[in-house]
C-alpha cells in the first residue's frame, strides 16, 4: 500500500497557513519531528495521525492518502454524479449514505451529496432532503481545504444554503447567510429579491438591487467587448458586430433615440468599432455607413447645451447613478472618435480612408 502522509501532512499544513513551529506545538512535538515527517524521514504515531486528521478537518484515510491510491471515494463521486444527474435518487441515495459512511471527511463526497440531496428536495419537495442536504454542505465548509473545484468556494457553497432555507421557509436565516457572505456584493441580487419579495421591505430591496443593477450594466459591457474580441481574433467580424449590435440595444434600453443621454457618447465607439468590423470584411460601404453615424452622434453630443444631456431614462427611474463613460480616449466624442481612428488605423484596412471621406481636412494627420 502506496502512502502519502508526508506529503499530505505538508499539504493540509500550508493550507491552513500553519508553519512548522506552529504544527509542531499543536501536535506537542519537536520542529525536527515535524520536519522528519514531511521529508519523509519518519512517521507520527498513530495518536498523532488521529490528532492531526482531527485538526485539518479530514479523515485519516485522506490524510494518509489511501483512499486515493485505491480510487475508491472517487467512484464513489462518479457514480453519485452520474445517478442524480440520471434522477434515479434512491440509489443515489444509497450509494451517497454507503460512501458517507466510508468517508465520512471527504470533500467531494460530502458535497456531491448535498447536490444530490438538493435535487431530491427540489423534485420531491421533501423537507427532510433539504434538510439534509443543509447539513451536507455546512460539513463541506468544514472541510473547503480539500476543495480542487476553482468553481466552488465557501461563499458558494453558504449561498447554496441560503437558498435551502428559503425553501424551508427560514427567510430570516437565509438573509442573515446572504449578508454575511456577500463577498464584493456578490449576492446583491438574492438579497434584493429576499427583501422585496419575501419580507416586503422596499427601501432595503432598492438598496441592494441598485448595486446588484449597476454591476449587471458594467458586466455585461465586459462580456459582450470581451466577446467581439474574441470574435475579431478569430476573425468572425460578423459576430464581432453582433456582439456590439446588442450591446447598443441592451444599454439603450427603453430609451427614445431622439434624447441625449450619456450613453450617446459611448455609442460612438460602439458604432466606429462595427465599422471596423464592416471593413476588415472588405464592405466599406457598410462600413461607411456605421463611421458616419458615429460622426453624426458625436457632433450632436458634443454640439448639446446645458441641461441637454440627461441620464437614461431607466436607470433614473430606478434611482441608480450608472454611467459607462467612455472618457479614456478624449473628453469630448469628437475627441474619442479621433484618437480611436488614429490608434486602430494601422491595423484597419481603409478605416482612416473612410473618416476622411466624412470629416474632410479636419483630420489629415491620420494616414
Amino acid at each position: 500500500m502506496e502512502i502519502k502522509l508526508s506529503e499530505n501532512i505538508k499539504k493540509f499544513r500550508k493550507e491552513r497557513k500553519l508553519t512548522q513551529e506552529q504544527l509542531a506545538e499543536a501536535m506537542g512535538v519537536s520542529v525536527s519531528a515535524v520536519y522528519k515527517w514531511e521529508s519523509n524521514q519518519s512517521m507520527p504515531e498513530i495518536r498523532l495521525i488521529l490528532e492531526m486528521a482531527d485538526m485539518f478537518h479530514t479523515s485519516t484515510d485522506v490524510l494518509l492518502g489511501y483512499e486515493w491510491r485505491m480510487g475508491g471515494a472517487v467512484s464513489a463521486v462518479n457514480r453519485i454524479v452520474t445517478l442524480t444527474k440520471a434522477k434515479e435518487y434512491d440509489e443515489a441515495v444509497t450509494e451517497a449514505e454507503k460512501a458517507l459512511k466510508n468517508y465520512p471527511n471527504n470533500f467531494d463526497v460530502i458535497y456531491q451529496s448535498a447536490l444530490l440531496y438538493l435535487e431530491l428536495g427540489k423534485e420531491t419537495k421533501h423537507r427532510e432532503a433539504n434538510s439534509r442536504a443543509i447539513c451536507l454542505l455546512e460539513h463541506s465548509c468544514e472541510l473547503i481545504a480539500q476543495n480542487q473545484d476553482d468553481n466552488v468556494s465557501e461563499v458558494s457553497i453558504r449561498t447554496q444554503i441560503a437558498k435551502v432555507h428559503l425553501l424551508l421557509g427560514h427567510t430570516e436565516t437565509a438573509l442573515r447567510v446572504l449578508k454575511k457572505y456577500n463577498v464584493c456584493g456578490v449576492n446583491n441580487a438574492l438579497i434584493g429579491m429576499v427583501l422585496g419579495d419575501y419580507l416586503h421591505d422596499a427601501d432595503g430591496a432598492e438598496k441592494y438591487l441598485g448595486r446588484a443593477f449597476a454591476a449587471f450594466a458594467e458586466d455585461i459591457n465586459n462580456i459582450m467587448v470581451g466577446y467581439c474580441n474574441v470574435f475579431f481574433q478569430r476573425m468572425d467580424y460578423d459576430t464581432a458586430a453582433d456582439c456590439l449590435q446588442w450591446l447598443r440595444v441592451v444599454l439603450r434600453g427603453i430609451q427614445p433615440e431622439t434624447e441625449l443621454t450619456w450613453f450617446d457618447k459611448y455609442e460612438c465607439i460602439l458604432l466606429e468599432t462595427i465599422a471596423e468590423c464592416y471593413c476588415l470584411k472588405d464592405n466599406p460601404e457598410k462600413a461607411l455607413l456605421f463611421l458616419k453615424d458615429a460622426v453624426t452622434k458625436a457632433l450632436r453630443y458634443d454640439g448639446a447645451g446645458r441641461g441637454e444631456v440627461t441620464d437614461i431614462r431607466f436607470f433614473t427611474e430606478l434611482g441608480l447613478n450608472c454611467q459607462l463613460t467612455y472618457d479614456k480616449y478624449g473628453k469630448t466624442a469628437m475627441e474619442s472618435l479621433r484618437q480611436r481612428i488614429e490608434e486602430e488605423s494601422g491595423m484597419v484596412p481603409g478605416l482612416a480612408r473612410l473618416w476622411l471621406e466624412i470629416t474632410g481636412n479636419l483630420d489629415t494627420t491620420i494616414n
